[in-house]
């Protein structure tokens, strides 16, 4: 079982929301492995903090990044404020990273930029596999502040796939969030 489907299966029993997110949402999108991939990432909603720390305390160590840009520290539950965002899940054989999103009620908020809005519907998809993954055009919002080539690529290999509706989605939002970018031009 690749990591990313054992994540999901971890998830799956937490009984939240989530979606697959980072390299590997490109490519469960694409349906096949494009590259290595050192973690696995998922999202949850921000308000969903305590029911994940609930289910996977027993089995699992669980950290955060709060402040943002600092160490790693133990979690032990109490909710993490924006801007931070960021949960992880340590046992034996496996780590997965959490990333707390903005959702009121049904509306998802980018946390990088909250004049990008969506309904909670529209950031996430299935994976031809099943899995529920971010979108690719919503991840590749995420991807775009890196210059690393894992963003580049995973911009090449998920971009032709876009639909139209996709691409001018993300044109939009790059536009608003990062003027001039070098992929506005290829969307």
């Amino acid at each position: 079982m690749i990591a990313s489907q054992y994540v999901a299966h971890v998830m799956d029993e937490v009984g939240v929301w989530y979606a697959v997110a980072g390299g590997w949402a490109i490519d469960l999108w694409l349906g096949g492995q494009t590259r290595e991939h050192h973690d696995v990432e998922v999202v949850v909603r921000r308000s969903d903090q305590a029911a994940v720390h609930a289910a996977l305390r027993e089995h699992w160590d669980l950290y955060c990044l709060d402040p943002p840009g600092s160490g790693w520290r133990s979690w032990s539950g109490d909710p993490i404020e924006f801007p931070a965002f960021q949960l992880q899940a340590r046992a034996a054989s496996y780590e997965f990273d959490l990333f707390t999103e903005n959702v009121d009620k049904t509306l998802w908020r980018f946390r990088r930029d909250s004049r990008i809005e969506l309904p909670l519907g529209d950031v996430w998809t299935f994976s031809s596999s099943g899995l529920p993954i971010v979108r690719p055009e919503v991840q590749l919002l995420y991807m775009a502040a890196s210059v690393e080539p894992k963003a580049v690529h995973d911009f090449e290999v998920a971009r032709p796939t876009l639909d139209d509706d996709a691409r001018r989605w993300l044109a939009g939002a790059l536009s608003v969030t990062h003027p001039g970018h070098q992929w506005l031009p290829r969307l």
